[in-house]
């Protein structure tokens, strides 16, 4: 776990000397400006919801007695933004990832022709790109969405069982956010869904590894937004060539 983990933090580090050195800004340019429209319209648009929808009151009713309503408002003023909070950067990660999901595969390519010395024929296509990312996507977003209610239930346990749901949360979107990165290689190397779920499964630590640097990354307003789908992009290039030559 931990030589996975410093082995992608390496590959981050080798990621930004590639991008500075290479001239790879111009592959982010499109993709960067596709993910800051996304988060931009899913903040207005939810925000806009949030502030005319009924969330806030809908968690005040689910109280039963009347003492103690001050501080449960209190609390389910903060719930309500955090459910806000967690569904944009729920919804946006994958959206994100799809749309620019052929952009990335063109900058995965390059990255793959600075790494081993050799240009590969392109075989990318922009449809089929987008279709198979689409249909990654909405696997990952299934057992993603399956685990997280799993885990909403250690809840349950007082204090020990929040912060593990937390944590075994952030761990699950750590790996499907890797898992989306590392995709971009195997699809090139004619990896069939099911084979690239196998080889992400086989490395689990180095998806969970690299996914988790993406989301905080990620977490960074504007900049962040524009910079982690490209970053993650070739750090997930590089640590899968890597398995792959192993």
């Amino acid at each position: 776990m931990f030589k996975a983990l410093s082995e992608t933090i390496d590959a981050y580090g080798r990621a930004l000397g590639m991008i500075t050195k290479h001239g790879l800004i111009k592959y982010m340019i499109v993709p960067g400006l596709i993910s800051l429209g996304v988060m931009f319209g899913l903040v207005g648009g939810l925000w806009t919801w949030f502030t005319n929808s009924s969330v806030e009151q809908w968690l005040i009713d689910l109280w039963p007695f009347e003492w103690g309503v001050g501080a449960i408002e209190a609390i389910a003023s903060i719930l309500a933004l955090l459910l806000l909070m967690v569904s944009i950067f729920f919804l946006a990660k994958y959206i994100v990832m799809v749309i620019v999901s052929p952009f990335m595969g063109s900058l995965s390519e390059k990255v793959e022709a600075i790494v081993t010395g050799k240009k590969e024929p392109s075989t990318s296509n922009f449809i089929s790109d987008l279709i198979r990312g689409l249909r990654i996507a909405l696997r990952n977003v299934f057992w993603e969405l399956f685990l997280t209610v799993i885990l909403l239930f250690a809840n349950l346990i007082p204090v020990i069982g929040s912060i593990a749901a937390l944590v075994l949360t952030f761990m699950v979107q750590s790996y499907y956010a890797g898992f989306g990165s590392m995709d971009y290689t195997l699809e090139r190397k004619h990896y069939g869904i099911r084979d690239s779920v196998n080889f992400v499964r086989t490395h689990r630590w180095t998806a969970m590894g690299n996914g988790s640097i993406f989301l905080l990354i990620f977490l960074i307003p504007v900049a962040g937004w524009f910079l982690a789908p490209a970053f993650a992009t070739v750090a997930g290039t590089v640590v899968v060539l890597k398995r792959l030559k192993a």
